[in-house]
């Protein structure tokens, strides 16, 4: 279960205004500075944050990197950050990639997918665990910083853990399909249907029994369908259409 919160600050008004990129997760949610990403589970996917960081420059390339500034736990073991390339279990101001490489993004282009921060690792599994990033954009030269770094928080609340209120009641048949997505509902759902890009290629909302939803129209490739209950308990999965 994620909970977003958003403590957005003048100071991180002022620095989105300048920024020259846009992280945003695959639902197409942009990210802002001082924004806290709360997680209840250390159970992957789940417990997964995947972006997207887009050139917003309209004339020319950017150089990126993200950083590790801070974290309550004093270290991230078991922690996995991938932007470009992945590594786990990393320390207190690393970055990714590491200095001085720098990650580019041509003008209008997007990151692929796969870039996401993850913690698995619970710690005594009562205290919270906080992971402060930072993005960060420079000159081509990697060392000349541009603007003012976008920082969030990740943070690991074993006090949203699942609960009966956490769990969407549903059975997905096959999440390999051809023609028709199979459902087995067993409460009021929402659906969305989003593809790697994070938009929205399909939605649709079932009562229970077996629901049948026609995937023809869609392109062969993976897409997320995320599913929502009444409760506010969300269901997140991923699908290959032949």
């Amino acid at each position: 279960m994620k909970l977003k919160l958003l403590f957005l600050s003048v100071m991180g008004s002022v620095a989105i205004a300048n920024a020259q990129y846009t992280v945003a997760d695959r639902a197409g949610n942009v990210l802002h500075d001082g924004d806290v990403i709360e997680y209840g589970t250390t159970a992957y996917p789940d417990a997964s944050y995947e972006f997207y960081v887009t050139n917003n420059n309209p004339s020319n390339e950017i150089y990126t990197r993200i950083e590790f500034v801070s974290s309550s736990s004093g270290n991230g073991d078991g922690f996995e950050l991938c932007y470009g390339q992945c590594y786990t279990g990393i320390t207190v101001g690393q970055t990714v990639p590491p200095v001085p490489e720098v990650l580019p993004i041509g003008v209008g282009e997007t990151t692929l997918e796969g870039n996401h921060f993850y913690n698995g690792n619970p710690g005594n599994g009562t205290d919270i665990l906080d992971f402060v990033f930072a993005f960060h954009q420079y000159e081509s030269n990697g060392t000349t910083e541009i603007g003012t770094p976008l920082t969030f928080t990740y943070r690991y609340n074993p006090t949203l853990g699942v609960n009966e209120n956490s769990v969407v009641n549903l059975k997905i048949q096959s999440t390999v399909v051809s023609n028709q997505l199979v459902l087995d509902v067993n409460e009021p759902v929402s659906m969305m249907v989003y593809d790697l890009r994070g938009r929205i290629v399909k939605q649709d909302r079932f009562e229970t029994g077996r629901q049948e939803v026609n995937m023809s129209d869609l392109s062969a490739q993976t897409y997320i369908v995320q599913f929502k209950n009444e409760k506010g308990a969300m269901q997140t999965t991923k699908i290959v259409v032949q």
